[in-house]
């Protein structure tokens, strides 16, 4: 991989941050930042401007990662991969209106999050 593909995960579960990061890290990208809120999701994405953001459904604060999602793609163009363990139909509606580039049900394994990767950025960029 020439230049690494920034990314940033938001993720309440730390266990599971720490995990991505490591995965991730090695894989050869560079994950710009783990934070648990869709508030600091945006502020971290308005800073860092990541390529790709892991963002979990179901966060800590006042706003989930949808609504976050809606705000950071407001700003500029990101790839956003939604990570949930939740798959009802009103909250597969709202993915759907964010128009993201996939969808992960947890417990997320590494191979899914690579493969949507290449298919929807790498094949683009």
């Amino acid at each position: 991989m020439e230049k690494k593909i920034k990314i940033l995960i938001v993720e309440d579960e730390s266990l599971v941050a720490r995990w991505l990061d490591m995965e991730l890290s090695a894989k050869g990208f560079d994950v710009c930042g783990l934070v648990a809120t869709g508030e600091e999701a945006i502020e971290i994405a308005k800073q860092e401007k990541p390529c790709i953001i892991l963002m979990d459904i179901n966060l800590a604060g006042n706003i989930d990662g949808i609504d976050a999602a809606r705000s950071i793609i407001d700003g500029y163009d990101v790839g956003i991969i939604f990570m949930t363990a939740y798959s009802e139909k009103k909250m597969m509606d709202r993915i759907e209106s964010t128009q993201s580039i996939g969808f992960i049900s947890k417990p997320v394994e590494i191979k899914y999050i690579l493969d949507i990767i290449e298919d929807s950025y790498l094949s683009k960029n």
